[in-house]
């Protein structure tokens, strides 16, 4: 008789189809992102113009304060097929089929139950994504294993990465939590990992444009940090 996987048997065999950006992709994936948080300005009025502006000496980055427009972009994710439609700043073919599913991006809070080089697995309240390594490591930006992030997940190139913002809720669960969020892990355990751009397309599908799955609490301390600039 086969033995039953374990949450632990999954965790460990789970890979990401895409991780680790090359030169080239994050060149791809940055340039069209900044373009877009370009546009969100323009049409969402966050902040000022010049203060969205490239980081001295790394292109490949969200452009400053970019974090406080992504934050209102994928609140409004239909403007992404505006962009693309009208693409605004004239990005070539390439980086417009980078942007188009970005359409169906998912901007919820995830609780990270694993995490190596290569990829890290999020839990939000139905099921586990298999997210794969940008140009950090993946394991770069998990301060605790469990914690809670606030992410915006994409597809790119066949598998799923973030947005390039990860705003940390809760840095360490409360020692009660601990076993409930250990049970909720083996519970999603057994339906299929999130794992490749067609899932996240699929269930971020599901979505409605006006969920927001951040709680109240939670996006109060979000918007307080932006506004005092703890956050940019």
């Amino acid at each position: 008789m086969r033995r039953q996987q374990t949450v632990g048997d999954v965790l460990l065999e789970a890979r990401a189809p895409y991780s680790h950006m090359d030169e080239d992709d994050s060149r791809l994936f940055y340039s069209t992102m900044n373009a877009l948080l370009v546009y969100a300005n323009n049409r969402l009025h966050v902040i000022s113009p010049k203060r969205l502006r490239a980081r001295p000496g790394d292109p490949c980055m969200l452009y400053e304060n970019g974090g406080r427009v992504s934050e209102e972009l994928w609140k409004n994710r239909a403007l992404v097929d505006d962009f693309v439609r009208e693409n605004p700043l004239g990005l070539s073919e390439r980086q417009l089929e980078v942007a188009r599913p970005w359409r169906h991006a998912l901007r919820d809070m995830f609780t990270v139950v694993d995490a190596d080089a290569d990829r890290a697995i999020y839990m939000n309240q139905d099921r586990l994504f298999v997210v794969g390594a940008s140009q950090d490591p993946a394991d770069s930006h998990v301060h605790h294993i469990p914690s809670l992030m606030l992410l915006t997940l994409v597809p790119f190139k066949g598998g799923i990465v973030t947005s390039g913002i990860t705003l940390h809720l809760s840095p360490k669960p409360h020692p009660w939590a601990v076993p409930l969020i250990a049970r909720q892990a083996a519970e999603l355990a057994v339906r299929p990992l999130v794992s490749t751009a067609n899932d996240l397309l699929l269930y971020a599908s599901g979505v409605s444009d006006d969920e927001n799955r951040v709680t109240p609490r939670f996006q109060r301390e979000v918007d307080e940090s932006f506004a005092t600039g703890a956050i940019a």
